[in-house]
Protein backbone atom coordinates (compact mmCIF):
# COMPACT_ATOMS: atom_id res chain seq x y z
CA UNK A 1 0.00 0.00 0.00
CA UNK A 2 2.81 2.38 0.94
CA UNK A 3 4.64 1.72 -2.32
CA UNK A 4 1.42 2.30 -4.27
CA UNK A 5 0.90 5.70 -2.59
CA UNK A 6 4.47 6.69 -3.46
CA UNK A 7 3.90 5.72 -7.09
CA UNK A 8 0.71 7.81 -7.25
CA UNK A 9 2.48 10.82 -5.76
CA UNK A 10 5.32 10.38 -8.23
CA UNK A 11 2.85 10.40 -11.14
CA UNK A 12 1.19 13.58 -9.85
CA UNK A 13 4.42 15.56 -9.48
CA UNK A 14 4.83 18.37 -12.00
CA UNK A 15 8.32 19.79 -12.24
CA UNK A 16 8.95 23.39 -13.24
CA UNK A 17 12.72 23.42 -13.33
CA UNK A 18 14.33 26.73 -14.08
CA UNK A 19 16.83 26.89 -16.90
CA UNK A 20 20.56 26.63 -16.24
CA UNK A 21 22.49 29.62 -14.94
CA UNK A 22 22.14 32.55 -17.36
CA UNK A 23 25.39 33.64 -18.96
CA UNK A 24 26.21 37.10 -20.28
CA UNK A 25 29.26 38.04 -22.30
CA UNK A 26 30.76 41.44 -23.11
CA UNK A 27 27.67 43.41 -22.11
CA UNK A 28 28.61 47.03 -22.79
CA UNK A 29 27.12 49.95 -20.85
CA UNK A 30 27.87 53.60 -21.67
CA UNK A 31 25.37 55.09 -19.17
CA UNK A 32 22.88 55.94 -21.92
CA UNK A 33 20.76 52.87 -21.03
CA UNK A 34 17.19 53.32 -19.79
CA UNK A 35 18.19 52.49 -16.21
CA UNK A 36 20.38 55.60 -16.00
CA UNK A 37 18.89 59.08 -15.79
CA UNK A 38 20.84 62.08 -17.03
CA UNK A 39 21.65 64.51 -14.25
CA UNK A 40 23.48 64.91 -10.95
CA UNK A 41 23.76 61.92 -8.61
CA UNK A 42 23.07 62.49 -4.95
CA UNK A 43 25.63 61.38 -2.38
CA UNK A 44 24.98 57.86 -1.17
CA UNK A 45 24.02 54.72 -3.10
CA UNK A 46 21.67 54.30 -6.07
CA UNK A 47 20.61 50.94 -7.57
CA UNK A 48 20.16 50.23 -11.30
CA UNK A 49 18.44 47.29 -13.02
CA UNK A 50 20.49 46.64 -16.16
CA UNK A 51 20.36 42.84 -16.78
CA UNK A 52 17.51 40.39 -17.27
CA UNK A 53 18.22 37.90 -14.49
CA UNK A 54 16.47 35.04 -16.35
CA UNK A 55 18.21 35.41 -19.71
CA UNK A 56 21.37 37.39 -18.97
CA UNK A 57 20.44 39.89 -21.68
CA UNK A 58 20.96 43.63 -21.44
CA UNK A 59 17.65 45.26 -20.50
CA UNK A 60 16.00 47.85 -22.72
CA UNK A 61 13.53 48.73 -19.96
CA UNK A 62 13.03 47.88 -16.30
CA UNK A 63 11.52 44.39 -15.91
CA UNK A 64 11.11 44.60 -12.14
CA UNK A 65 13.74 42.06 -11.11
CA UNK A 66 16.68 42.76 -8.76
CA UNK A 67 19.00 45.76 -9.13
CA UNK A 68 22.24 44.60 -10.78
CA UNK A 69 24.47 47.62 -10.25
CA UNK A 70 24.88 50.00 -7.32
CA UNK A 71 26.72 53.31 -7.66
CA UNK A 72 27.94 54.96 -4.48
CA UNK A 73 29.28 58.52 -4.38
CA UNK A 74 31.42 59.84 -1.52
CA UNK A 75 32.74 63.38 -1.64
CA UNK A 76 35.07 65.35 0.63
CA UNK A 77 35.43 69.12 0.12
CA UNK A 78 37.60 71.34 2.35
CA UNK A 79 35.53 73.61 4.58
CA UNK A 80 38.09 76.39 4.64
CA UNK A 81 38.28 76.84 0.86
CA UNK A 82 35.46 79.09 -0.37
CA UNK A 83 34.14 77.94 -3.75
CA UNK A 84 35.59 74.42 -3.56
CA UNK A 85 33.13 72.01 -5.19
CA UNK A 86 32.65 68.44 -6.40
CA UNK A 87 29.70 66.56 -7.87
CA UNK A 88 28.97 63.52 -10.01
CA UNK A 89 26.58 63.41 -12.96
CA UNK A 90 25.48 61.09 -15.72
CA UNK A 91 25.78 62.76 -19.13
CA UNK A 92 25.73 61.72 -22.78
CA UNK A 93 29.47 61.17 -22.44
CA UNK A 94 29.35 58.86 -19.42
CA UNK A 95 29.74 59.04 -15.65
CA UNK A 96 31.43 62.36 -14.85
CA UNK A 97 33.16 63.78 -11.78
CA UNK A 98 33.19 67.59 -11.75
CA UNK A 99 35.54 69.15 -9.20
CA UNK A 100 37.53 72.31 -8.66
CA UNK A 101 37.98 75.69 -7.03
CA UNK A 102 35.55 78.18 -8.58
CA UNK A 103 37.13 81.33 -7.11
CA UNK A 104 40.46 83.02 -7.54
CA UNK A 105 43.08 82.23 -4.93
CA UNK A 106 42.52 85.59 -3.24
CA UNK A 107 38.77 84.93 -2.99
CA UNK A 108 39.22 81.32 -1.87
CA UNK A 109 41.30 81.92 1.24
CA UNK A 110 41.80 84.45 3.96
CA UNK A 111 44.34 87.18 3.37
CA UNK A 112 47.91 86.03 3.87
CA UNK A 113 47.35 82.35 3.02
CA UNK A 114 50.70 81.04 1.70
CA UNK A 115 51.27 79.47 -1.70
CA UNK A 116 50.59 75.75 -2.03
CA UNK A 117 47.90 75.45 0.70
CA UNK A 118 47.35 71.78 -0.30
CA UNK A 119 43.63 71.72 0.51
CA UNK A 120 42.23 68.48 -0.92
CA UNK A 121 39.04 67.73 -2.83
CA UNK A 122 38.48 63.97 -2.93
CA UNK A 123 35.71 62.12 -4.69
CA UNK A 124 35.16 58.34 -4.84
CA UNK A 125 32.72 56.65 -7.22
CA UNK A 126 32.15 52.94 -6.49
CA UNK A 127 30.34 50.58 -8.88
CA UNK A 128 29.28 47.33 -7.19
CA UNK A 129 27.37 44.43 -8.70
CA UNK A 130 24.36 42.80 -7.07
CA UNK A 131 25.18 39.76 -4.94
CA UNK A 132 23.17 37.59 -7.34
CA UNK A 133 25.68 38.22 -10.15
CA UNK A 134 28.99 36.46 -10.72
CA UNK A 135 31.17 38.79 -12.80
CA UNK A 136 34.30 37.16 -14.23
CA UNK A 137 35.57 39.96 -16.49
CA UNK A 138 35.38 43.75 -16.31
CA UNK A 139 36.80 46.29 -18.76
CA UNK A 140 36.40 50.06 -18.85
CA UNK A 141 37.78 53.32 -20.24
CA UNK A 142 38.25 56.86 -18.94
CA UNK A 143 38.96 60.38 -20.13
CA UNK A 144 40.96 63.07 -18.33
CA UNK A 145 42.27 61.20 -15.33
CA UNK A 146 45.43 63.26 -14.83
CA UNK A 147 45.35 66.40 -16.96
CA UNK A 148 47.43 69.58 -17.04
CA UNK A 149 46.40 72.55 -14.92
CA UNK A 150 47.34 75.00 -12.18
CA UNK A 151 46.32 72.55 -9.45
CA UNK A 152 47.29 68.88 -9.15
CA UNK A 153 44.77 66.22 -10.11
CA UNK A 154 45.49 62.51 -9.91
CA UNK A 155 43.38 59.35 -9.96
CA UNK A 156 43.36 55.90 -8.38
CA UNK A 157 41.36 53.07 -9.96
CA UNK A 158 40.70 49.76 -8.20
CA UNK A 159 39.08 46.42 -8.95
CA UNK A 160 37.09 45.06 -6.01
CA UNK A 161 36.76 41.54 -4.67
CA UNK A 162 33.34 39.92 -4.35
CA UNK A 163 33.08 41.18 -0.76
CA UNK A 164 33.94 44.75 -1.79
CA UNK A 165 37.51 44.73 -0.45
CA UNK A 166 40.65 45.53 -2.45
CA UNK A 167 42.94 42.89 -3.97
CA UNK A 168 45.94 44.62 -2.37
CA UNK A 169 46.63 47.62 -0.17
CA UNK A 170 45.82 51.05 -1.58
CA UNK A 171 48.76 53.05 -2.95
CA UNK A 172 49.99 55.97 -0.83
CA UNK A 173 50.46 59.15 -2.85
CA UNK A 174 49.81 62.23 -0.69
CA UNK A 175 50.48 65.88 -1.55
CA UNK A 176 52.27 67.12 -4.66
CA UNK A 177 55.70 67.97 -3.26
CA UNK A 178 55.98 64.69 -1.34
CA UNK A 179 54.99 62.65 -4.39
CA UNK A 180 57.24 64.60 -6.72
CA UNK A 181 60.21 63.90 -4.45
CA UNK A 182 59.46 60.16 -4.32
CA UNK A 183 60.71 57.58 -6.79
CA UNK A 184 57.31 55.87 -7.11
CA UNK A 185 55.82 54.90 -10.48
CA UNK A 186 53.46 57.70 -11.52
CA UNK A 187 51.49 55.81 -14.17
CA UNK A 188 50.35 52.20 -14.30
CA UNK A 189 49.67 49.41 -11.85
CA UNK A 190 51.54 49.81 -8.54
CA UNK A 191 50.08 46.56 -7.16
CA UNK A 192 47.46 43.92 -7.89
CA UNK A 193 44.05 45.32 -8.76
CA UNK A 194 45.16 48.98 -8.95
CA UNK A 195 45.85 51.55 -11.64
CA UNK A 196 47.44 54.89 -10.79
CA UNK A 197 47.50 58.09 -12.89
CA UNK A 198 49.53 60.53 -10.81
CA UNK A 199 52.08 62.29 -12.98
CA UNK A 200 53.36 65.41 -11.21
CA UNK A 201 54.49 66.98 -14.50
CA UNK A 202 50.91 68.12 -15.14
CA UNK A 203 51.62 71.29 -13.13
CA UNK A 204 54.85 73.26 -12.59
CA UNK A 205 56.00 76.03 -10.29
CA UNK A 206 54.37 74.50 -7.23
CA UNK A 207 55.23 76.48 -4.13
CA UNK A 208 55.79 79.62 -6.15
CA UNK A 209 53.60 82.45 -7.39
CA UNK A 210 51.95 81.47 -9.70
CA UNK A 211 51.78 77.79 -10.58
CA UNK A 212 51.61 76.95 -14.29
CA UNK A 213 49.97 74.13 -16.25
CA UNK A 214 52.40 71.44 -17.35
CA UNK A 215 51.75 68.58 -19.78
CA UNK A 216 48.93 66.03 -19.81
CA UNK A 217 49.58 62.93 -17.72
CA UNK A 218 50.78 60.07 -19.90
CA UNK A 219 48.33 57.22 -20.50
CA UNK A 220 45.57 59.23 -18.84
CA UNK A 221 43.01 57.84 -21.25
CA UNK A 222 44.39 54.29 -20.96
CA UNK A 223 45.90 54.71 -24.42
CA UNK A 224 48.67 52.19 -24.85
CA UNK A 225 47.66 49.85 -22.05
CA UNK A 226 47.76 46.30 -23.32
CA UNK A 227 48.11 47.61 -26.85
CA UNK A 228 44.61 49.10 -26.72
CA UNK A 229 42.77 51.97 -25.04
CA UNK A 230 40.80 49.86 -22.56
CA UNK A 231 41.57 48.98 -18.95
CA UNK A 232 41.20 45.28 -18.25
CA UNK A 233 42.52 42.49 -16.03
CA UNK A 234 45.97 42.38 -17.64
CA UNK A 235 46.57 46.04 -16.78
CA UNK A 236 46.17 45.42 -13.05
CA UNK A 237 47.60 41.92 -12.67
CA UNK A 238 44.40 39.91 -12.27
CA UNK A 239 44.20 36.39 -13.70
CA UNK A 240 41.64 35.73 -16.43
CA UNK A 241 38.31 34.64 -14.98
CA UNK A 242 38.85 36.23 -11.56
CA UNK A 243 35.50 37.03 -9.97
CA UNK A 244 35.10 40.70 -9.09
CA UNK A 245 32.46 42.45 -7.05
CA UNK A 246 32.89 45.84 -8.63
CA UNK A 247 35.16 48.73 -9.51
CA UNK A 248 36.10 51.98 -7.79
CA UNK A 249 37.68 55.20 -8.98
CA UNK A 250 38.83 58.13 -6.89
CA UNK A 251 39.94 61.57 -8.05
CA UNK A 252 42.11 63.81 -5.89
CA UNK A 253 42.57 67.54 -6.46
CA UNK A 254 45.19 69.31 -4.35
CA UNK A 255 45.13 73.10 -4.35
CA UNK A 256 48.74 74.04 -4.88
CA UNK A 257 48.05 77.37 -6.57
CA UNK A 258 50.15 80.42 -5.98
CA UNK A 259 48.48 83.58 -4.71
CA UNK A 260 48.04 85.16 -8.16
CA UNK A 261 46.25 82.15 -9.73
CA UNK A 262 42.64 82.20 -10.85
CA UNK A 263 39.92 79.52 -10.54
CA UNK A 264 40.39 75.97 -11.80
CA UNK A 265 37.68 73.53 -12.92
CA UNK A 266 38.18 69.84 -13.70
CA UNK A 267 36.35 66.77 -14.98
CA UNK A 268 37.14 63.05 -15.11
CA UNK A 269 34.86 60.69 -17.04
CA UNK A 270 34.21 56.94 -17.08
CA UNK A 271 32.94 56.52 -20.62
CA UNK A 272 31.76 52.88 -20.44
CA UNK A 273 32.19 49.52 -18.75
CA UNK A 274 31.87 45.99 -20.11
CA UNK A 275 31.14 42.83 -18.12
CA UNK A 276 31.07 39.05 -18.60
CA UNK A 277 29.68 36.53 -16.13
CA UNK A 278 26.61 34.61 -15.01
CA UNK A 279 23.38 34.98 -13.12
CA UNK A 280 23.28 31.82 -10.95
CA UNK A 281 20.33 29.51 -11.51
CA UNK A 282 17.33 30.56 -9.41
CA UNK A 283 15.32 28.17 -7.26
CA UNK A 284 13.07 25.58 -8.90
CA UNK A 285 9.52 24.74 -7.90
CA UNK A 286 8.02 21.27 -7.52
CA UNK A 287 4.22 21.23 -7.56
CA UNK A 288 3.03 18.12 -5.71
CA UNK A 289 -0.27 16.48 -6.44
CA UNK A 290 -1.20 16.50 -2.76
CA UNK A 291 -1.18 20.31 -2.72
CA UNK A 292 2.31 20.83 -1.30
CA UNK A 293 4.82 23.22 -2.84
CA UNK A 294 8.53 22.57 -2.36
CA UNK A 295 11.29 25.00 -3.33
CA UNK A 296 14.62 23.48 -4.31
CA UNK A 297 17.86 25.06 -5.46
CA UNK A 298 20.32 23.06 -7.48
CA UNK A 299 23.94 23.46 -6.48
CA UNK A 300 26.57 24.26 -9.04
CA UNK A 301 29.11 21.51 -9.52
Amino acid sequence: MKNRQMMIIGLLVTSQWASAASMFSNLNFDFSESAFTTGTLASGTTGYNIIDDLTGAKLVSDNGDAADLFITVNTSVPSNASGAFADVEITSGGLVSNHGYSRTFANTYASGTPNNPDNLIKQTIRLEFGSHLSVSDFATDFRSLNTRGITWEYSELAYLKKDGSYFSAAPVVGDYLTWQASSAVEQGSPSQGWWLAASSSTVTGVGGDPTVAGGNGSLENMTGTNGNSIMDYDDVGLAAGTEVGGFEWTVYLYDNRGQSNNQTNWTATQSFFEITGTVPEPCSTLLLGLGGVVMLCRKSR
